[in-house]
């Protein structure tokens, strides 16, 4: 696959390798990239050239703003051609990046000032450290108003999966603020997290079979598995502005998520718990389902039979992975045909539409 790489030569390329190389992965967030990568370039550490920022855009329709100078010595946007996801894009700043710490960001992250100097003072600390340097670490989110917002999480099973069901949908993957404290963790989400270079070269880089949801859970388990350590620290913190978690969830996003969680279970833990949750969703699939027939919702009505569809795949040993899940996500948003002529060949039509995207 050919990337198109849009720079002018990094610190890095002229003999100097910055100490710190941060990612941010676009999808249509002009607006938040220019706010984010303005805060950043103000930065001391920017301008000393000890920090390069990388811009991965998931091939965005939204053309680039013209404000977006590529004219900073440090700043670098690669392009993909596809829209891959979460973990593509960070792996994409990784390759580009030059053997640095990662700093892996939002786009719709909030930083203050003195933030990268913050985060080199942990850097300074955790290389210094007897026991060596973690793998991963987590940093401190909250939401506008100020708020703890969810950032740490204890590692998927089919029991917690099961209790989750009735909470709150924004305290479901995450564990509860007043829990959390600084040190060792399961996992820390991808929303502001830093990466040991060498960390994530023994793991090989994200697991891309992820389109977007549970690639951190995924990276940070097989991160552990080689004896790497995930830590949280409370003492750096940024805000988040728009966690999926605090916003409705769409139909198209809910497919995709559920196709996380059921990847997580098949790649993770014991085939058992896999194959019970994969029941467990298409009882759900098929129950709301209908009650979404009832209302006349088709949004919802598609996206609970696109999900039963991706559980059954799963069991059956499919291969549906990445991108390819992403389209039939898209299906979705694939409305039934509009015939204006006699309402039996209407009904007749929809009938089709219906049987042609299961």
């Amino acid at each position: 696959m050919v990337e198109l790489s849009l720079a002018r030569p990094l610190p890095s390329d002229l003999g100097s390798a910055p100490r710190l190389t941060v990612i941010i992965v676009n999808y249509e967030s002009w607006p938040d990239i220019l706010r984010l990568t303005a805060s950043l370039m103000a930065e001391p550490e920017f301008v000393s050239r000890t920090v390069q920022l990388i811009v991965v855009d998931n091939a965005s329709q939204a053309a680039m703003p013209e404000t977006f100078s590529l004219d900073r010595p440090g700043l670098r946007l690669v392009a993909r051609p596809e829209n891959a996801g979460f973990a593509a894009g960070v792996n994409e700043g990784w390759r580009a990046a030059r053997n640095s710490w990662l700093l892996v960001l939002n786009p719709d992250v909030e930083i203050g000032r003195g933030f990268l100097g913050q985060v080199f003072a942990r850097l300074a600390s955790h290389e210094s450290d007897p026991d060596g340097p973690p793998g991963i670490v987590g940093f401190g989110l909250r939401n506008p108003d100020g708020s703890p917002q969810g950032s740490v999480g204890a590692f998927p099973n089919l029991a917690r999966t099961i209790w989750e069901q009735f909470i709150p949908r924004s305290r479901r993957k995450y564990q509860a603020g007043w829990r959390i404290q600084s040190g060792p963790v399961d996992w820390v989400t991808g929303a502001c997290m830093l990466v040991n270079p060498a960390a994530i070269a023994a793991v090989g880089g994200m697991d891309e079979d992820f389109f977007l949801y549970y690639e951190e859970v995924a990276f940070s388990r097989a991160a552990q598995n080689l004896g790497w350590r995930v830590e949280y620290d409370a003492s750096v913190i940024v805000v988040h502005r728009h966690p999926l978690q605090n916003r409705p969830i769409s139909p198209k996003m809910r497919v995709i998520t559920r196709h996380s969680k059921l990847l997580y279970f098949l790649k993770h833990l014991p085939r058992w718990q896999f194959l019970v949750l994969t029941r467990i969703v298409l009882w759900e699939s098929t129950v709301r389902g209908l009650w979404s027939r009832l209302w006349r919702r088709s949004g919802e009505e598609r996206s609970w039979r696109l999900i039963g569809e991706v559980a059954r795949r799963l069991r059956q040993g499919d291969e549906l992975r990445g991108r390819s899940v992403l389209e039939l996500a898209e299906l979705v948003e694939v409305r039934a045909p509009q015939v204006a002529i006699d309402p039996s060949r209407k009904a007749q039509a929809v009938t089709e539409h219906a049987e042609a995207t299961t």
